[in-house]
């Protein structure tokens, strides 16, 4: 059954994976580490990551609004 999470998990989550970045050579594995901190799934944190790309317009999606 999935979990859920408050907003500001969210965003601390999404904050954390945009500062561990540049120290992983690629996305996933930054994923990875930030939800095996965070004791998430790197799936959920990799959905809400390309859902903030999708609606800054950085890659092409259908946005949230």
């Amino acid at each position: 059954m999935p979990k859920k999470y408050d907003p500001q998990m969210r965003e601390r989550a999404l904050r954390m994976l945009a500062e561990a970045m540049p120290d992983y050579k690629t996305k996933t594995a930054a994923v990875q580490h930030v939800a095996g901190l965070l004791g998430m799934s790197a799936e959920t944190l990799r959905t809400w990551a390309r859902k903030v790309e999708v609606d800054a317009g950085r890659v092409p999606g259908t946005p949230s609004d």
